[in-house]
């Protein structure tokens, strides 16, 4: 399993509310995308960043989603905010809720 974080800095005057809309709106484009196993948004306490975290089956399709379509798509969407990537091995995954654990390793 493969982990990417985006953060996105939130553009000044932006609530809470503004952020869920952007997120309830883009959600559903993420429906069965190819090798994308689950997608978290997170909003800091304060509202001033916004964290996409996506599990991938592999970092070759993570890679392959990422590319200048959904860049554009994300900079529309998140009116151009800073925004970083983090990428991570994750070679064991916790179902608790399944009482399973999944390991690459």
């Amino acid at each position: 399993m493969h982990i990417v974080i985006w953060k996105f800095d939130v553009m000044e005057g932006k609530n809470r509310q503004d952020l869920l809309t952007v997120m309830h709106g883009a959600a559903p484009d993420f429906q069965g995308v190819p090798g994308l196993v689950r997608k978290h948004y997170c909003i800091a306490p304060d509202c001033r960043s916004v964290l996409e975290i996506y599990l991938w089956q592999s970092k070759a399709a993570a890679d392959k989603f990422f590319d200048h379509a959904w860049d554009a798509e994300t900079s529309r969407r998140w009116e151009s905010a800073r925004m970083t990537r983090q990428d991570f091995e994750a070679p064991v995954v916790v179902e608790s809720a399944q009482n399973r654990v999944v390991s690459d390793a």
